[in-house]
């Protein structure tokens, strides 16, 4: 029996030590279950800590609750609050964290369809210009870089904190349209209540603009940074990114042949994206998709 306990002791002593051992990186909670989409982002940032641990030693992902209002990526400025978290860059933000220069969606964000009541389908498919969207009002996150894309192509803009808040204006009729990436809607549906069940993911007309989204970490973590390009780039240079984009349960549905051929695909311009991520490919989807971009 002592020479039992004496193993087991000897087992929890290595347990305890390989936890602490493993390096913890701090990452926002997602505010709603309907955010889907999320967890494409942390399940590539668990496999790129995993790729990396060779040359960096283990990590974990510990999750962190944080408030609905307010700019995430000023949380990341309080050391041990926020280590990493994708962002689609402004100069803002760039001035103040560390940009993991590897692509993470190729631009994938800014191709959006519109949720939609599905009561208001027939009205939709007649629009065939940014002029003709217009006449409808879109609901945004209020501090989301959208809205200054949808603000600047003069269409109206209802903005909410919450993004529960966000369905339920759109639900209640006191906005239109909620564009969403060909990524996130299809996923976010699947997971609304039963009272929401009247919406749509509307991809018969599609929204295009430069979106990119990049991990940053906080300003003085520099090992994580070089640790997380250092993975994303050995991914993307052999293809295994793009691979892992095609078989992710969030992202594989976008890679359906001709899914989008028909499209109506309006390009919008972003007046809030640095010069710098204005030189990334911007036509990467419509290329993939083979997609054109409508007059």
């Amino acid at each position: 029996m002592r020479s039992l306990l004496l193993c087991f002791s000897f087992f929890s002593l290595a347990c305890l030590f390989s936890v602490s051992a493993s390096t913890a990186i701090h990452v926002a909670t997602p505010q709603s279950r309907l955010e889907a989409s999320t967890s494409y982002y942390f399940d590539l940032l668990h496999l790129v800590l995993q790729k990396t641990a060779a040359d960096y030693g283990p990590a974990h992902l510990v999750f962190e609750p944080v408030p609905a209002s307010g700019s995430l990526w000023k949380l990341m400025l309080k050391k041990n609050r926020i280590d990493v978290h994708w962002l689609t860059p402004t100069t803002e933000i760039e001035q103040h964290l560390r940009l993991v220069p590897a692509t993470i969606l190729y631009g994938g964000l800014g191709l959006r369809g519109l949720i939609i009541k599905t009561s208001q389908l027939q009205q939709f498919q007649q629009v065939k210009t940014v002029n003709d969207l217009r006449q409808f009002t879109a609901c945004q996150g209020e501090k989301w870089p959208d809205v200054q894309v949808l603000q600047y192509a003069g269409l109206k803009v209802h903005t909410v904190q919450k993004f529960d808040s966000i369905l339920d204006m759109l639900h209640k009729g006191r906005c239109d349209y909620f564009p969403r990436s060909v990524i996130e809607g299809d996923a976010e549906l699947a997971n609304l209540q039963p009272n929401y069940q009247g919406l749509s993911f509307f991809t018969s007309v599609l929204l295009y603009y430069s979106l990119p989204v990049h991990f940053y970490v906080s300003p003085d973590d520099e090992t994580l940074a070089k640790r997380l390009e250092q993975g994303l780039k050995t991914m993307h240079d052999s293809g295994e990114l793009l691979i892992f984009m095609q078989q992710h349960p969030v992202t594989r549905h976008v890679f359906e042949p001709h899914r989008y051929s028909q499209s109506v695909v309006l390009k919008l311009h972003n007046p809030v994206l640095p010069v710098l991520h204005q030189q990334e490919k911007p036509d990467f989807w419509l290329e993939l998709l083979q997609m054109k971009q409508k007059p």
